[in-house]
């Protein structure tokens, strides 16, 4: 159970109603998008939710992955059991970082890297974003 994932994406389902989003969710797990949201006349914004990993008291740092793991080492075809993202996987990372907040990056911003880190020194709760594609 990823129960962890399972909390931010309901918890980043709630907050976009609130900002006034429409929501929708994929039948599947199939696909690296969690969620599409859009706001009324507006274009679908594809979203992978992530949970932030806190990482010691300091800036309240977190680590993020910036990929889809399995559950092995290996899968039976010999690929790894990580997968970075690639630009066109979908359009926002959302980052929940609990108490904290939320950090939206433009996926193009970080695919480059495997693990992102985000610090306080960092964009928090910037839903403006989702206005700019």
């Amino acid at each position: 159970m990823n129960r962890k994932g399972d909390i931010a994406e309901l918890s980043f389902v709630l907050e976009a109603y609130r900002q006034g989003m429409d929501v929708f969710t994929p039948f599947s797990h199939a696909t690296k998008v969690d969620v599409i949201v859009m706001r009324a006349g507006g274009k679908p914004i594809t979203v992978q939710v992530k949970h932030g990993s806190p990482q010691g008291t300091k800036n309240n740092a977190h680590k993020i992955l910036v990929g889809s793991a399995k559950t092995s080492n290996r899968l039976p075809s010999g690929s790894p059991r990580y997968t970075r993202y690639t630009e066109n996987d979908f359009d926002i990372m959302a980052i929940y970082l609990g108490d904290i907040g939320w950090s939206f990056w433009h996926l193009r911003d970080i695919c480059h890297q495997a693990t992102f880190r985000w610090n306080n020194t960092k964009q928090i709760n910037n839903w403006d974003i989702f206005n700019e594609i």
